[in-house]
């Protein structure tokens, strides 16, 4: 990989955000000739990447970039790219790149960078960065780029790091503080014969994210299992995540199964979710759920959940009295 990070220009603020430093400070530091800039034609003053960087260094701050040296400016660059145009191609490119060069770590470190930016919608990471990435997995794969040993390897790379980005993941086995039995709760597994799981635990990181206690349940699960745990924790929410191999009948069987196990007197809404395909989801009935959602997108999902807490009270866990 290429490093252009003597050809990277950035803006004083931006320096500011990426030493963790306040504007003026940086502005400070060019007035001294601390920090080397240039001016563009309207003034402006402008510092090259690999400058902020080194100054950085020489003050003893340190960088998000600093674990992927000297591929800094190639990370600079896609964080900038999904960030400012919400595309997500460098992003997968430098991931593929790292994946090809052994340095899964830094594809990790990375990938984990990328989901906790702030500036980045974390169902835009997961759908367009997660979902993408994995797709152009399959393409390597199937073109004899990657061996079957390198795909595995993404994929845990990628399981990883979106552990990495469930809340208090540092905390693991302590008491997480805030935890009441007000929240809302899901249940969330993979579809039955499918050991696919990412799909499943981007969901389960989002829902946690946005405020619900989830029972994850794991790869290939009975559908008969899904109704158990649901109505033992009193779910509001049950979500199924499916797999390409899997078929229209598949989800019409899970929706019937659910729908005889359904209990009115403890009610929850069923989204199943995936890669459609050319599968219409108006094939999937109803069956007697407070609401149905299928849908290939972590964001539509989003919505769509947001929209149930909106419409029955924020917080309610859908406990019967």
């Amino acid at each position: 990989m290429a490093n252009p990070s003597h050809r990277i220009l950035l803006a004083t603020s931006e320096v500011a955000g990426l030493l963790g430093i306040h504007p003026s400070t940086v502005k400070r530091w060019t007035d001294q000739g601390r920090l080397r800039f240039r001016k563009t034609e309207g003034g402006h003053r402008r510092i090259h990447l690999n400058e902020a960087l080194a100054t950085a260094r020489e003050q003893g701050i340190s960088t998000f970039l600093d674990p992927f040296r000297p591929w800094e400016a190639n990370v600079w660059l896609a964080f900038a790219q999904a960030s400012r145009e919400g595309d997500f191609k460098r992003v997968q490119s430098l991931s593929l790149s790292f994946l090809s060069q052994g340095e899964t770590d830094l594809m990790g470190r990375f990938l984990f960078e990328v989901g906790r930016h702030p500036h980045i919608p974390l169902t835009r990471f997961l759908d367009q960065g997660v979902r993408g990435l994995m797709a152009r997995v399959g393409e390597e794969w199937a073109g004899g780029r990657l061996q079957v040993g390198e795909e595995h390897m993404a994929t845990a790379v990628v399981m990883e790091a979106l552990l990495r980005l469930r809340p208090g993941w540092e905390r693991v086995g302590m008491p997480v503080e805030g935890a009441s039995e007000d929240l809302p709760v899901a249940v969330v597994g993979v579809m039955g014969g499918d050991q696919h799981e990412l799909g499943a635990q981007s969901v389960r990181i989002l829902l946690e994210r946005e405020g619900w206690r989830v029972y994850y349940l794991g790869a290939n699960v009975p559908v008969e299992d899904f109704a158990a745990i649901q109505a033992a924790q009193v779910a509001r929410l049950v979500c199924i995540s499916f797999s390409p191999r899997n078929t229209l009948p598949d989800l019409q069987r899970a929706v019937r199964v659910l729908g005889e196990f359904y209990r009115p007197r403890y009610p929850y809404a069923l989204a199943l979710g995936g890669s459609l395909g050319d599968l219409d989801p108006g094939q999937v009935e109803e069956g007697p759920f407070e609401a149905l959602l299928v849908s290939g997108s972590v964001g539509d999902l989003s919505a769509w959940t947001r929209s149930l807490l909106q419409r029955d009270g924020a917080g309610s866990s859908g406990r019967s009295p």
